[in-house]
């Protein structure tokens, strides 16, 4: 009797990624075609030695890294391999190349790099040890069967930093559960109507959050009431309401977007914000900025505005505008909704997943017994 193929997804759990993983597995799952198994890289270790001090944290995550995925491979005996982003292929060192894989990412080393301040993250200066890691991370991209960037934005730096074969490329953004996350009720028909403004960000400052508050101060007292989701700790002031631990996907999280009437992320370093996605997905115009994969996400006029990075003036102005108007809002939000149905719903980014792990298994000839 045929079998299923067998999959291993190998998923990196920390911050965006674990709303990622949970979302995909939601929907993968219920998926017959496939029998998944999956392993969180979490770079922790039960081995007391590999969670010792004595050991620099850096080194130490790096070989709990290898040791998850590589026993990983070997007990799970995969037919394909789906990584979620190419750390974790890198780390499987020569066992990944015993089987297909596939590599889904939201930014690449390089694009990471030219993020690096505000990421507060440091480039190798060591030549040698620069180009290792370079040539390390091109093999792996070069290697995979398929790759499936979150963003048009990855893809490209996929095909003209690493080599890869555009054709092998389709992107496959993080999905949202529109069942979920279904779409508002009612917009605010008012101008007088208070405006509900929502911000959700871990890192407050690498998000902007200082842009967002002085904006916000610059407009007329009582036109809007502040809404900041986040990790980071917050000075709260008049008409600003803090919230903190609210879970991905939580009921507490979606009643808050869906009570709101505008999305801000005026953030300074990103790849791919999922919370413009959820926005998004809900129906919430969206004021951000132009870097990273946001362009994929935001459509200038039509589903919101981008606005230059660490431009605080026309972040200002941009909010103005919205508060003023919620016809604005409005047509923006409605149309922010039906992009999300057509690029961002979760079963069909799974569907593609699940179509392009069956498409390699195909061209291997594999059977399944």
């Amino acid at each position: 009797m045929t079998q299923p193929p067998r999959v291993t997804f190998m998923m990196e759990v920390h911050v965006g990624l674990r709303t990622y993983y949970e979302n995909l597995r939601r929907f993968v799952d219920k998926d017959s075609r496939i029998t998944a198994t999956w392993t969180l890289i979490t770079y922790n270790h039960p081995n007391r030695l590999l969670r010792s001090n004595l050991i620099p944290a850096g080194i130490r995550g790096t070989l709990n890294g290898a040791i998850q995925v590589r026993d990983a491979l070997q007990k799970t005996s995969p037919d394909v391999v789906f990584y979620n982003t190419q750390i974790t292929a890198v780390l499987g060192g020569r066992r990944v190349s015993h089987k297909p894989y596939v590599i889904a990412t939201d930014v690449t080393p390089i694009q990471y790099n030219r993020m690096a301040v505000q990421y507060n993250h440091t480039i190798d200066r060591n030549p040698w040890v620069s180009r290792y890691k370079h040539n390390a991370n091109k093999r792996a991209m070069q290697g995979a069967a398929r790759l499936l960037p979150w963003s048009t934005w990855v893809g490209d730096s996929m095909v003209a930093d690493y080599g890869v074969r555009r054709d092998l490329i389709r992107v496959a953004p993080p999905g949202i559960d529109l069942g979920a996350w279904a779409a508002k009720a009612h917009y605010r028909q008012n101008a007088a109507t208070p405006v509900q403004v929502l911000f959700v960000g871990g890192d407050f400052e690498r998000k902007g959050g200082q842009i967002l508050l002085s904006a916000f101060n610059q407009l007329p007292a009582g036109q809007a009431e502040l809404h900041i989701v986040t990790r980071s700790n917050v000075a709260a002031g008049e008409n600003v309401h803090l919230y903190h631990g609210l879970k991905p996907n939580s009921p507490e999280l979606l009643a808050l977007y869906r009570n709101c009437d505008l999305f801000v992320l005026p953030t300074l370093g990103d790849a791919q914000a999922v919370s413009t996605e959820e926005a998004s997905a809900v129906g919430l115009p969206i004021i951000s900025t132009q870097i990273g994969a946001l362009s994929d996400v935001v459509i200038e006029g039509e589903t919101g505005f981008l606005t230059p990075v660490g431009d605080a003036a026309a972040f200002a102005a941009r909010l103005r505008q919205c508060c003023d108007d919620p016809a604005l809002c409005e047509r923006m939000g409605r149309a922010a909704r039906v992009r999300a149905e057509k690029y961002f719903d979760a079963q069909k980014i799974a569907d593609l997943v699940v179509d392009t792990l069956i498409d390699i298994i195909n061209e291997q000839g594999g059977t399944h017994v």
